[in-house]
């Protein structure tokens, strides 16, 4: 864990309120890093896409936690939570119906060098970004009757999301993590009054104190990332998109599995989680004949979990073109009957950029591919839940990086896209 404290005893003397004290602080920050992870590898597909086979026993149940006393990875407070919001839609209480708290497993996780920050795509998004891990988490049930057959393992079609901004003492200690969440804060807040350029809000010495801030971060959850890997396993296993390479052994798998567990403790406390999402398909477990996900989301909001409307923001300035609603639902044809609602009543202006980023029907799938997907085009925020989950081969998999019944895990192109993206901003990084 990095500490710049080491080199502020020769400043005593230095006015530290100023600008320019910040300001050399960062400088110095970004020195020490470059010189620390220079020779530290690159990350590969596995690092930043962790996926868990569904089948084996060995697992990370949402009751698991880091060491006694701690809590739980997932607390059952925020699974009732999303039970109950379900309630108030069509998938009614089928969460409680179909499932116990303990079926509730981590199936994959993205650790996510810079997400960005701000809802409009573009180079200041590679800048205004911020290390991130998410856990996807999902109900696995096991020995499962599945009409006359008994499967050894079934998914249920539905997910938790949780996301966690990682804090800056993974890196930084004291004074120095403390300045560095402060700035943090400063940068979204300037993205929350000015979407399309947040850096004129910001002084460049606040600039240069958040990127080196950032940086150190980025490194040092990229180190721990790095970590998790077997010594057993050759490098060249982690390039895949696929389950982790350790659950190929019952020792590496149990190894992995207690190497996880203490890395989501240092980087997913709750303090940390600023955002969840969650869907589902309605009680029956028949997805072609139900026809209806249903979506949810939930800010961070004075030091609690509360649902909030799902809403579209314009990629282009960051307005709001549309607001869902609490439960969007989408079907495999269309999505919201809001969101074709609304198309009818809205300026032409704000119909045809809503059009670009959104599925109206599926043969636009091919077309629309790459600007949905890539978020050097179109973040998350710029579409509709249903657009972001119907890249599937399967019409009826809603899966973006989890798993739909006894099938291989879905890992939709949405995720390939942001796993490139990654690479790129590592590679960029390494180069600074």
């Amino acid at each position: 864990m990095f500490s710049f404290q080491l080199s502020l005893p020769r400043l005593k003397n230095f006015p530290k309120n100023t600008g320019l004290f910040q300001a050399f602080i960062a400088t110095a920050a970004i020195a020490c890093i470059t010189t620390a992870f220079a020779s530290t590898p690159q990350p590969q597909n596995a690092d930043l896409a962790i996926i868990f086979p569904a089948q084996k026993d060995i697992r990370i149940a949402a009751g698991d936690v880091s060491a006694p006393g701690r809590d739980a990875f997932l607390p059952a407070s925020l699974v009732k939570l999303v039970e109950n919001s379900f309630k108030e839609t069509s998938v009614g209480d089928a969460l409680s119906m179909e499932n116990e708290f303990t079926d509730w497993t981590l199936v994959s996780a993205r650790v996510v060098p810079c997400s960005p920050l701000g809802v409009v795509p573009g180079s200041e998004a590679n800048v205004l970004c911020w290390p991130e891990v998410r856990l996807v988490w999902q109900p696995i049930l096991k020995d499962f009757r599945r009409y006359a057959a008994i499967l050894p393992w079934f998914a249920d079609d539905r997910a938790i999301h949780a996301l966690y901004d990682v804090h800056p003492s993974i890196a930084l200690a004291g004074e120095t993590a403390i300045r560095a969440q402060q700035v943090l804060e400063k940068v979204k807040a300037a993205l929350e009054r000015n979407p399309t350029a947040a850096i004129s809000l910001i002084t460049s010495d606040e600039l240069n104190e958040f990127r080196a801030a950032r940086d150190a971060v980025s490194d040092a959850l990229m180190k721990k990332a790095l970590a998790l890997r077997s010594e057993k396993i050759a490098a060249k296993e982690y390039s895949k998109v696929g389950e982790r390479p350790e659950f190929n052994t019952q020792e590496e798998s149990v190894k992995f599995v207690s190497r996880m567990k203490n890395f989501i403790a240092q980087t997913t406390s709750f303090a940390a989680l600023k955002e969840m999402t969650s869907f589902s398909l309605p009680e029956g477990r028949e997805p072609p004949q139900s026809d209806e996900w249903v979506f949810l989301k939930y800010l961070k909001q004075n030091g609690k979990m509360t649902q909030v409307d799902i809403t579209v923001a314009s990629a282009i300035d960051g307005r709001e073109l549309i607001n869902m609603g609490k439960a969007p639902k989408a079907s495999q044809m269309r999505d919201d009957p809001e969101l074709h609602t609304a198309l009818e009543s809205m300026n032409s202006r704000d119909a045809e950029e809503l059009k670009k980023h959104v599925l109206l029907s599926p043969q636009e799938l091919a077309a629309k591919n790459e600007v949905i997907n890539d978020r050097a085009l179109s973040h998350v925020a710029n579409t509709t839940c249903g657009s972001c989950h119907k890249f599937n081969s399967l019409r009826f998999d809603f899966h973006n990086l989890s798993y739909l019944e006894d099938r291989t895990v879905s890992v939709s192109p949405r995720v390939k896209f942001d796993l490139l993206r990654d690479m790129e901003w590592l590679e960029q990084r390494k180069q600074r």
